[in-house]
């Protein structure tokens, strides 16, 4: 009996006949894109993500896998892909961290742009070809990022840029000081770029890609980004950031105080000492949130010292709150601010 495919069916099939042409023509030919992506443990999301590269439009690229000491099945996935697809690459190293692992595919790569995709997330298939049509349109454009989804495996929650606010294009630093902007997984860099900057910082375990778009900034960047979310990124309890909060920002502080000593540009001292303040205040306060259910009378040390760093009348009002006699109504007071702090942090 013969089936009729859907028409979506019927365009992933093309592109997949496209994709087998144009690793034909890859060996002959340098890709335009080089896609470097890190994994470790993976192997319950690794095969949804390489499925997604696969399925781009955009086929000239080349995805290089570095499996970063995996003891799971990561490494069998990848090879699957890469028997049925010569433009996927497995390289294997042991079990050094994400930026060296990204380091040793970037340096593999043969492309003259560089698309970063963490192992965990997805693009939706026109990310790549609409990204390279920007550099049509913007020929100074050397950095590259869209809109993406926060997901849950299963449904999109929101999305990072929102319509009624300008997306972060141009010389962005003044904006990255204070916040990395960029998810990784987004971004597509020239590879002449990142070696300029000397690549990523092998000694950060975490928040190496705000590291890397600060140094990139100071180096003079010029972003354009697409409005439309064509990236899903994966929020679960398995992502670092999860596992450990407080080391997650520990390492923000860590970034901002590293370039508060080694840049070059006295105009932005200033912001990054109010980026140091604000950052080390976020620490307190993520220190301060694991306690509000097993100690709360040792939270208002930390506002305090919030307070103390970062001089703003909220972390005053809710220190207050935190020490009101509660004949006076503490316990309500207490409560709202223990609220506050579950909620944000």
């Amino acid at each position: 009996m013969l089936v009729r495919k859907s028409a979506p069916q019927r365009a992933l099939d093309e592109i997949r006949r496209l994709g087998n042409f144009c690793f034909i023509v890859s060996k002959f030919a340098s890709p335009q894109v080089s896609v470097v992506i890190s994994a470790f443990n993976a192997e319950s999301v690794i095969g949804e993500t390489l499925e997604s590269v696969r399925c781009q439009t955009f086929q000239n690229f080349e995805a290089i896998v570095v499996d970063d000491g995996s003891t799971d099945g990561t490494a069998a996935i990848v090879r699957h892909f890469c028997e049925m697809d010569a433009r996927f690459i497995l390289f294997s190293q042991p079990n050094n961290g994400k930026p060296i692992a990204r380091n040793n595919g970037i340096l593999q790569a043969r492309g003259g742009w560089i698309a970063f995709l963490d192992a965990d997330d997805v693009w939706l298939p026109q990310k790549l070809e609409r990204q390279l049509d920007l550099i049509q349109k913007d020929p100074r454009a050397n950095f590259l990022f869209t809109n993406f989804y926060f997901w849950d495996g299963q449904r999109d929650l929101s999305s990072m840029y929102p319509d009624d606010k300008p997306l972060p294009e141009g010389d962005t630093i003044r904006r990255l000081i204070f916040s990395s902007i960029y998810l990784l997984s987004t971004v597509v860099v020239r590879r002449q770029t990142l070696l300029d900057v000397n690549l990523f910082d092998p000694k950060l375990f975490m928040s190496q890609d705000w590291d890397l778009w600060l140094r990139i900034a100071e180096h003079g960047i010029w972003a354009r980004g697409i409005r439309e979310p064509l990236v899903r990124y994966r929020r679960w309890p398995g992502s670092t950031t999860f596992i450990n909060p407080l080391q997650s920002v520990q390492f923000n502080v860590m970034v901002i105080g590293k370039h508060l000593r080694e840049t070059r540009r006295h105009d932005l001292l200033p912001m990054y000492r109010r980026s140091l303040a604000a950052v080390r205040t976020n620490c307190e306060m993520v220190r301060a949130r694991a306690l509000v259910e097993t100690d709360p009378d040792a939270v208002p040390s930390f506002v305090w010292r919030a307070w103390r760093l970062e001089p703003r009348l909220k972390w005053l009002r809710w220190y207050l709150c935190l020490v009101w006699p509660r004949f006076f109504g503490g316990n309500t007071t207490r409560r709202y601010v223990h609220r506050k702090i579950l909620s944000r942090w």
